[in-house]
């Protein structure tokens, strides 16, 4: 191990190794990955390795499609196995509002390549023989998706990056972490000091501590996650013997819980209500490779609901029951990008499906750092987008949970949750809520979304068909008063900078998209662009004589 390198990226999981495997491949040979115990300690090797490509979001589904692509050229570019195993997942939907849901993601699938089909309940069942189907609606099918051996990918990555000039070193703890005067940090560990020009965090369950060694409270607590591994099955047995093919991963979206063979048994794992938080004050010392103790009460619901669908389920064995914590944050998807208020500090932390978003997190990562910007928009991913009140230790457990559960609830548009909320509110939240005002949150803020009329409560009615809203009629009415007479709007929670000085308005020009307003008072939308054209941000902009 050298004294010094471009980058240090430290967590030996499968993101970290990921984000190394990446760097490599773009040319940045003089990098290190250390892990404090062994490789795949912390969360990748109980994770049950699905590669689930369904997400509402645009870059996520990015990530996620990149990875399931990435996965199975690992094997051949690496000679590692990766025990890739290409079953399709099947998405079960037992009413029409579930369906809707399914059709609303299409658009999402279209747009970033993932191949899926809406099949019936004959299709499901040539799928899935031991499934029950006379209840269902439907299902959606992703011919793609399936499921990996985490340890082997993150084996894999790991060869990849030392075949293109990486180093990586297992037993190397990090102890702190300080930034130069020139930008550069030194990175302490238990075999000396490590001087380098970036460093990137892939720490999972110890995300917090890690930040706090260079200032940074990161909303990232592990939950609690719990699957069960059945014995061998007789009817799977014959299944198998028969010369099958191995059944699609399936997933009761209205009873949350996932289901995939494991050789001649099966494997559940439910996404229940009452998970908790898990090391909120810090990862206990000593905690390695190692489990949680197992809670089978709170899945009963959910095995019930997997034995009324599989019935071959019912009567199986228990062999393995798994509780490792998974690291989760407020809202769900990972933070992937820079840190805020540092320099050449990188985040790849609160990967809750990190098995799946860490070939995609890896690449788009390393674009941000060695060119300049991604090669697509991670707004959805990006750290900076939590304020200080949604890394309190009360939010964070509040908003973790609430995620956790909400995994496989309907996703609506505009959707607004309610855990650890109000968190922040402006000066007058008080005359808004004697207004009637129905709350969102962003930022940590409570903004009025809408107004409900006097006598009905003020709380959304979600839906697929926007018109079938509670609230949009009410929207329009107030759009058309904004528009025709006047309103008046609460901009409290909006961040807001002022540029004044010499060249303040050359300044401008140069970093937005639109003329600036050249009247006193004038207001103009304004853009900052990427390097490659796209959009980095909104400003609206207000010229106050010489400053803006």
């Amino acid at each position: 191990m050298k004294s010094h390198y471009r980058a240090v990226v430290i967590g030996g999981g499968v993101v970290g190794a990921s984000a190394l495997y990446h760097l490599a491949k773009m040319g940045w040979n003089d990098v290190i990955l250390v892990e404090k115990i062994e490789y795949t300690s912390g969360s990748t090797w109980h994770a049950a390795g699905l590669l689930p490509l369904f997400n509402m979001s645009y870059s996520v589904g990015k990530i996620h499609k990149y990875s399931v692509d990435l996965y199975q050229s690992l094997e051949e570019e690496t000679g590692q196995h990766v025990s890739f195993h290409k079953t399709g997942n099947l998405r079960l939907a037992r009413n029409q509002e579930r369906m809707d849901e399914y059709k609303r993601y299409c658009g999402t699938a279209s747009t970033i390549g993932v191949p899926f089909e809406m099949i019936g309940p004959a299709e499901i069942k040539k799928l899935w023989p031991f499934a029950k189907v006379d209840d269902l609606v439907g299902a959606l099918f992703h011919p793609d998706d399936g499921h990996v051996a985490p340890v082997d990918v993150t084996m894999a990555l790991l060869k990849g990056a030392r075949a293109n000039g990486a180093e990586t070193y297992s037993e190397v703890e990090v102890t702190a972490m300080a930034q130069k005067p020139n930008d550069e940090w030194v990175v302490s560990t238990n075999k000396g000091d490590i001087t380098c020009d970036v460093v990137i965090s892939c720490t999972g369950n110890y995300a917090r501590e890690t930040g706090r060694m260079v200032g940074l409270e990161l909303p990232v607590v592990p939950v609690e996650h719990q699957f069960i591994v059945t014995g061998p099955i007789p009817e799977l047995v014959e299944y198998n013997r028969a010369g099958n093919p191995e059944m699609a991963v399936l997933r009761e979206s209205d009873a949350s819980y996932y289901m995939r063979q494991e050789a001649d048994g099966l494997i559940l794992g439910p996404y229940e209500k009452g998970a908790p938080c898990w090391a909120l004050d810090g990862v206990p010392e000593g905690f390695e490779q190692e489990l949680l103790p197992p809670d089978l009460e709170r899945l009963e619901p959910h095995i019930i609901a997997a034995g009324e669908r599989v019935s071959i389920f019912e009567t199986a064995g228990i062999k393995d029951h798994i509780n490792g914590p998974i690291a989760y944050t407020p809202d769900g998807n990972p933070m992937v990008g820079p840190a805020w208020g540092l320099r050449n500090f990188w985040l790849s932390e609160g990967h809750s499906f990190g098995i799946t978003a860490a070939g995609g997190s890896g690449r788009h990562l390393a674009e941000w750092i060695v060119e300049g910007s991604p090669s697509i928009d991670m707004n959805g991913v990006d750290p900076r987008r939590f304020s200080a009140t949604q890394s309190t230790r009360d939010f964070i457990k509040a908003k973790n949970e609430e995620c956790y559960e909400h995994v496989f609830v309907i996703h609506y548009d505009f959707e607004e949750r309610t855990a650890a909320r109000p968190a922040k509110t402006s000066q007058i939240y008080d005359r808004q809520k004697t207004l009637n005002a129905a709350f969102g949150q962003r930022y940590g803020w409570e903004r009025p979304n809408w107004f409900a009329p006097q006598g009905s409560e003020p709380f959304n009615e979600y839906s697929f068909h926007t018109r079938r809203t509670n609230w949009f009629e009410t929207v329009g009415e107030e759009v058309r008063a904004v528009r025709e007479k006047v309103g008046l709007l609460d901009l409290t929670p909006f961040t807001k900078h002022e540029i004044s000085g010499p060249g303040a308005e050359d300044y401008l020009n140069k970093m937005i998209a639109n003329r600036l307003p050249t009247k006193q008072g004038g207001t103009v939308l304004g853009h900052a662009l990427t390097e490659s054209g796209g959009v980095e941000s909104e400003f609206t902009i207000t010229r106050d004589g010489d400053k803006f």
